[in-house]
């Protein structure tokens, strides 16, 4: 039994596991900052008196989270470039794209709803004070939304790193294709599965416990206030 993993998870395979495992942990980081990035620009939409911005913003959010993510893969890397003025988009932008409109579109109902949840008074409170839109947003707003956002965008972070998974329908190198790969040359699928299955493990723990870190360092100013 040893023996056949040291044969399994020779140098050669391994590196190559650990190379894989560098890429997903790129797309997710990468998606989760071009997605943060969007859906802050999204629910700011969906927040704005403006008829066109709520329009345009429903529309995104509605389509991205409504139809599937391996679909939305597709149309990025093979839908696109059947467009005439398109380009074809390597398979490793391809998938950051495409996880990253996913993303948006689900952080972009996060953020809105943290801002929904800070008490109204607050920002007649910082009226009161002197501040105007853009103080207000910064120093009273913003801190408290914050608080609220980041279970749940700490949740939907952790899941973008499985869902990262499916760029190597696209041909990218990620975790699960160079598993696929070792899988073809050693044809043991349950080890080498079980082995991915425990690095995507790992990394959603180290997430949650990140994310755990974050959450404590927002609430210490209520604690205190306790």
């Amino acid at each position: 039994m040893i023996e056949s993993l040291v044969d399994i998870f020779n140098p050669q395979h391994t590196r190559l596991l650990l190379r894989g495992a560098r890429i997903t942990i790129e797309v997710t980081l990468l998606s989760g900052l071009f997605g943060l990035v969007l859906g802050m620009m999204a629910a700011l939409g969906r927040m704005a008196p403006s008829r066109i911005s709520k329009l345009i913003a429903g529309i995104y959010i509605e389509f991205f989270r409504g139809t599937p993510l391996l679909v939305q893969l597709f149309i990025v890397y093979f839908g696109l470039p059947s467009l005439p003025f398109v380009d074809p988009m390597p398979a490793y932008w391809a998938g950051v794209t495409g996880l990253s409109l996913y993303a948006g579109a689900y952080f972009s109902e996060i953020i809105r709803g943290a801002f929904a949840a800070v008490p109204s008074g607050q920002e007649e409170a910082a009226r009161v004070l002197g501040f105007g839109p853009p103080g207000a947003y910064r120093f009273v707003l913003v801190p408290q939304a914050i608080r609220n956002a980041v279970p749940a965008l700490g949740n939907q972070f952790i899941s973008l790193i499985k869902d990262s998974s499916l760029v190597s329908i696209i041909t990218v190198t990620d975790l699960l294709q160079a598993g696929r790969t070792v899988i073809n040359r050693t044809f043991e699928p349950l080890i080498v599965y079980l082995a991915v299955a425990l690095v995507y493990l790992l990394l959603s723990n180290l997430s949650a416990i990140a994310v755990g870190a974050i959450e404590r360092h927002y609430n210490k100013p209520y604690r205190r206030a306790g």
